[in-house]
């Protein structure tokens, strides 16, 4: 088996000119095929699997992390390297994109523990740009809320609170992600959903949030 390196990632993530062009995507098209092409080392397939998962990796660093920690390219780039190391541990072909979502959480829970060890502030900025300048000042001030509890959790109840609550994933895929049994996905949302409670009725739009996903 060829092994993917760093720098191979590297390349992809930064366009670099020795970055491998991937060929028509119909050749990967569904994610067992993606997965035995990584599994060869088929030069192409690292290109594939960011082409069709790299912005949702984005979204999950930056739900968990804040949209603008400056450490998310980084992040962005370690969940791609452990995941083009570690792709033939995958028992399911066909869930690959839960098992990356995982790596993900993975990736930033570390990153959250780190942090608190040292401890540097986690959500330099809790509102993406775009909600800021579109939104209404009650829902900048909904997602601040959001954020502020979120940065009292611990990172595990984080993590799966958004996974299920803002990714809208099942409680069996939120379990499946994290590797954990359902049971302890369950425990680890009601604490976190606990918190939100306490901060539900001043903004009515986190609790619709809640009604959704619930």
């Amino acid at each position: 088996m060829q092994r993917h390196s760093s720098s191979a990632v590297s390349a992809v993530l930064t366009g670099a000119p020795d970055a491998p062009v991937a060929p028509v995507i119909s050749l990967v098209q569904d994610d067992a095929s993606l997965v035995r092409a990584l599994i060869e080392g088929e030069s192409h397939a690292p290109s594939v699997l960011f082409d069709r998962y790299g912005a949702l990796v984005q979204r999950v660093l930056a739900r968990t992390l804040g949209f603008h920690d400056p450490d998310r390219a980084d992040l962005l780039h370690d969940v791609f390297v452990r995941a083009l190391e570690r792709i033939a541990t995958l028992k399911n072909p066909q869930a690959l994109k839960h098992w990356l979502i995982g790596m993900t959480v993975f990736t930033a829970q570390e990153s959250l523990r780190r942090r608190k060890r040292i401890g540097r502030p986690e959500l330099p900025e809790i509102a993406e740009k775009q909600e800021a300048t579109t939104a209404t000042p009650e829902a900048v001030e909904a997602v601040r809320a959001l954020y502020q509890v979120m940065d009292g959790l611990k990172p595990d109840d984080r993590a799966v609170f958004i996974l299920r609550f803002i990714e809208g994933m099942t409680l069996e895929e939120v379990a499946d992600a994290c590797a954990i049994s359902f049971s302890t996905a369950r425990r680890r949302i009601a604490r976190a959903e606990e918190r939100f409670r306490a901060v539900l009725p001043k903004h009515p739009a986190l609790l619709e949030r809640l009604v959704e996903r619930g």
